[in-house]
């Protein structure tokens, strides 16, 4: 993983702004909910959970299913933060490797963590995300369409 300045490039939909790695956590720390995608019997599945991003990783809590049963079976996963706002949007996307916090120590820290309870799950298990790639883009949101003569 990088650490770039921010810089700008250009697409038929307006400017798009590659993002610094240090500028993708300050985005990720301002946000609560995102997308994790794990794959299940050789296809994707994504699924929305609620998150505590603190640099170094993403932490979460889920309990039994198909995200827990398949992030245990692959670890490697892809991450996804998006927000949309009147200016401007960004997205975010990290590939990693989610492993689930067993550790006593650990646990207790992340008891600590100030998660978000967009869905109350119990009982629950931690899963961290350690970063591997991070890849930011902010999108200026207005359309830049070529003028028609008249």
């Amino acid at each position: 993983m990088s650490e770039s300045n921010d810089f700008d490039d250009w697409s038929p939909q307006g400017p798009v702004e590659e993002l610094a790695e240090s500028s993708c956590w300050v985005l990720l720390e301002s946000s609560s909910v995102g997308r994790l995608a794990v794959s299940s019997y050789g296809q994707p599945q994504i699924f929305p959970v609620d998150f505590y991003a603190r640099r170094p990783d993403i932490l979460f809590r889920t309990s039994a299913g198909t995200k827990l049963r398949e992030l245990t079976a692959n670890g490697h996963v892809a991450f996804e933060v998006d927000h949309v706002g009147e200016g401007d949007s960004w997205s975010i996307v990290i590939n990693g490797f989610a492993r689930v916090v067993n550790d006593p120590a650990e646990v207790a820290i992340a008891d600590r963590a100030p998660l978000p309870s967009w869905v109350p799950t119990a009982p629950y298990v931690y899963v961290r995300i350690t970063p591997s790639a991070i890849r930011g883009r902010r999108f200026v949101r207005t359309l830049f369409a070529p003028r028609t003569g008249a």
